[in-house]
């Protein structure tokens, strides 16, 4: 038997913890800066973290992430739109995904990044975060929807594996579903 750790679950949780997170970090840093300031500061380090997690389930080093969030910082302190800064944040984490995920660039993965952020620009507007509450709520949504990026591409190269004694039952079961999966999806 194999015990495969899929990015799926955590993503949903890590999006769970951020959207907890949210109302007590954004108001701690509203004493130090100004109201869209510390909502694009916490926005920011929470997609800091996904980045970091991005690079931790393909084994890539956090330096490929640095520029693009750092390309983010001036936003955050020279605007006080936080329209600019959620779509400026859209971009930047399709590019860190694209550059840590994908090393061919194709037709199949700039369709799902934009389909992503389509999804992930329409959940904010829809709900229209009024209050930290309704921010919390939107943050915890676009992790939702960033899941869906494992759900278009199956992660084989981070499944983590540990390799158990398996019965042949086991293993016909494992290649049935290796087959199957060959059959649908490629």
């Amino acid at each position: 038997m194999k015990a495969i750790k899929h990015p799926i679950p955590i993503t949903i949780m890590y999006g769970l913890v951020c959207g907890l997170s949210f109302v007590p970090l954004s108001l701690t840093l509203n004493a130090f800066f100004v109201w869209s300031s510390a909502v694009c500061l916490t926005l920011w380090l929470f997609l800091a973290g996904y980045a970091i997690l991005l690079n931790h389930w393909r084994k890539k080093a956090l330096i490929s992430s640095v520029f693009p969030l750092l390309f983010m910082v001036p936003t955050i302190f020279l605007s006080d739109s936080m329209v600019l800064f959620f779509i400026l944040a859209l971009m930047v984490i399709s590019w860190i995904r694209s550059a840590i995920c994908f090393q061919k660039p194709g037709a199949l993965g700039l369709t799902v990044e934009l389909l992503l952020c389509l999804l992930g620009a329409v959940v904010v507007p829809v709900f229209t975060p009024g209050s930290v509450f309704a921010w919390a709520l939107g943050v915890w949504m676009f992790f939702l929807v960033q899941a869906l990026y494992f759900v278009f591409f199956e992660y084989s190269d981070n499944q983590q594996e540990e390799s158990i004694q398996m019965d042949a039952f086991e293993r016909a079961n494992k290649q049935a579903e290796r087959i199957l999966t060959e059959v649908y999806f490629h």
